[in-house]
This record gives C-alpha cells, sequence and structure tokens, in this order.
C-alpha cells in the first residue's frame, strides 16, 4: 500500500506481513507481538464481609494504610478496573494489584503488613521487666547514694546487676520510654511508681 502526501511531496510505503507459519506468536495490525493481557482478581464479597469491610473503610482508629488497603478491596469487589482504583484511592496501580492479589488469596488477614527483615530484639521481655522494676525503685533502695536515677546511673546498675551485658546510650533513652509507659516519673514511693 502506497500512500502519497501531495502537500509535503513525500510517498510512504507500508507492506503488509503475511503469516506463513500457522504456529507464530499472534500481532497486531503493526507486526509486534501481542502480550497477554492479565486479568485483575475478581473479588466477591459476602454480606457479613462487606459489612466489616465497610466499618474499617470508615474506621477513625485504624492505621491509614489498612484503612486505604480496605478501600481499595471494596472499590474491587464493586467491579472498577485496577487504574480506577489507583485513581481514586490516591496509589500506584502496582499497589492496587497487591492488595486486591493478596484479599482474593488470604482474605482480610491478608491486608495486614507481613513482618519486615530488621535489627533482632537485644532485650527479651524479662530484662526489659526487670530493667522496669529496677527504674521504679529508688536508687537509695540499691545502696545507691542518689536521690533519683539518671539514664547513666540506671544503665550501670543494669550491667553491675548481671541484667545485661551492655546498654548503649540508645538504650538508655529506650529506658526513658519504658518508664514512661509504665507510668514511672522518675519518682518511687512505697506504693510503686508515681
Amino acid at each position: 500500500m502506497q500512500v502519497i502526501l501531495p502537500c509535503l511531496g513525500v510517498s510512504i510505503r507500508r507492506s503488509r506481513q503475511v503469516r506463513e507459519d500457522p504456529q507464530q506468536v499472534p500481532s497486531d495490525r503493526r507486526g509486534s507481538p501481542r502480550v497477554p493481557v492479565l486479568r485483575a482478581r475478581q473479588i466477591v464479597l459476602t454480606a457479613a464481609e462487606r459489612r466489616r469491610l465497610k466499618q474499617l473503610s470508615h474506621s477513625r482508629t485504624a492505621p491509614f494504610q489498612q484503612v486505604v488497603r480496605v478501600r481499595i478491596v471494596l472499590d474491587a469487589a464493586l467491579g472498577y478496573s485496577n487504574n480506577t482504583i489507583a485513581r481514586r484511592q490516591g496509589v500506584r496501580v502496582d499497589t492496587v494489584r497487591l492488595w486486591r492479589g493478596r484479599y482474593a488469596e488470604e482474605g482480610l488477614a491478608g491486608l495486614a503488613d507481613r513482618p519486615r527483615s530488621g535489627r533482632p530484639r537485644t532485650f527479651t521481655p524479662v530484662q526489659i521487666a526487670e530493667v522496669k522494676a529496677l527504674a521504679c525503685q529508688l536508687p537509695a533502695e540499691t545502696g545507691t547514694a542518689l536521690s533519683r536515677w539518671s539514664r547513666s546511673e540506671l544503665a550501670a546498675e543494669v550491667t553491675g546487676r548481671g541484667i545485661a551485658e551492655t546498654m548503649s546510650a540508645r538504650r538508655r533513652v529506650s529506658v526513658k520510654r519504658w518508664r514512661g509507659r509504665s507510668g514511672a516519673r522518675g519518682r518511687c514511693s512505697t506504693t510503686g511508681c508515681a
């Protein structure tokens, strides 16, 4: 086929490719191979599942990421495409594909975060409890001539008693955080931490 463009004085020739081999990969009109289109996972919800997901999607206490994942699933159940869901929820198409697939395979449990790699815990729960108990005691009760525990003195006492081999400066900050969670503010009495 030849097309002549008179305004430019150019002719363009386009040839048609003939498939000789019936086993040849199907192609589009331009001759490039067709890529198979992956269908999005279909999500079908029961009435109970839909109710539970709607509750979570309107939750003000659930983590925001969890709410977005639930909304992705609800939109998928309504039949929206991955592109439409991504636009509606303000996320990438890959994100929609991931959470849609996980829900299809695992249900609501699939929307939870998976454990991630990271530094293993350096203190056991028993060691944490012992440090908290020590932080709630007056230093005078342990034979230390202090009116209050400082982080460095508490860390020295922890290593001196053999509760932990070492406590880094960062861990000393964590001791302050532990004391705050359990209600200890640095003053202790006979009834416990105040």
